[in-house]
């Protein structure tokens, strides 16, 4: 195939993908008013709750490493840290929190779901329950979008905090950066608040609802199961990229 051809493939199929997940979307939508409440909150705990030792302690190193970076350019070019609290709170509200978070939800949450799904695809436990009369959207994909939508934005709080934290540690003990110069708050807009809370529920769907149709898809025995694995993570990650763009550039023309 040529470059050009295997360009149109990606772009046809990459278009199919988002027709289907539109679908599924829609479905999820009409089957609120089925939904199983148990099992919603259930997944907002496995979602969230179940991932706080993973995100603090990414996100704590992350801050750390990125605040020291920071600071050692900050000193070799300007010679002042006093902007490295407020600028790595601003970056870390607007972009670095809710997408450095959604891809470590993405690793964690979205794998389990499409492993999980696609083991019960693939033993036709999702036919049988076609045959039973249940619909498998409002049953299985449903709860998990409402729990994505529910959980994600606490634990996006969450570690965009501790990264925040372990951040003043290491400016603080590595620079000498004190306490009222690194907590300050004043670069912080109402704008960047709104970009936050947007990303942070767009990705609580995004990332359950690709892993959902990545399970609901899979074939071919134990390897399938493998392969829906790798997709949900691929095309959550992939899908996290091109919201975080979307939004971002959308709240700079609202906003700035």
């Amino acid at each position: 195939m040529t470059f050009v051809a295997k360009v149109g493939r990606a772009a046809i199929d990459g278009g199919g993908n988002a027709r289907e997940l539109g679908s599924l979307l829609l479905k999820v939508t009409q089957a609120l008013g089925r939904l199983e409440r148990p099992e919603m909150f259930r997944q907002a705990f496995a979602l969230a709750n179940s991932s706080i030792f993973f995100i603090v302690v990414i996100m704590g190193f992350t801050g750390a490493i990125l605040v020291v970076q920071a600071c050692m350019q900050g000193q070799r070019v300007i010679g002042d840290l006093g902007i490295i609290g407020p600028g790595f709170l601003q970056l870390m509200v607007r972009e670095f929190g809710p997408t450095i978070v959604a891809f470590m939800i993405a690793a964690r949450y979205g794998a389990g779901v499409a492993a999980e799904l696609g083991a019960m695809t693939i033993t036709e436990q999702v036919d049988a329950l076609r045959m039973a009369g249940a619909d498998p959207v409002g049953y299985l994909v449903a709860p998990r979008v409402t729990g994505g939508l529910m959980g994600m934005l606490p634990i996006v709080v969450l570690g965009t905090g501790v990264a925040f934290l372990t951040g003043y540690v290491a400016a603080h003990y590595g620079f000498g950066v004190g306490w009222d110069t690194y907590f300050r708050m004043n670069l912080v807009e109402y704008g960047d608040v709104v970009i936050a809370v947007a990303k942070s529920l767009a990705y609580g769907i995004a990332i359950p609802l690709v892993s959902c149709r990545a399970g609901l898809s899979a074939f071919g025995g134990a390897p399938g199961v493998g392969k829906a694995t790798t997709r949900a993570v691929i095309g959550s990650c992939i899908t996290v990229l091109l919201l975080d763009v979307v939004i971002g550039g959308i709240g700079y023309l609202v906003f700035w």
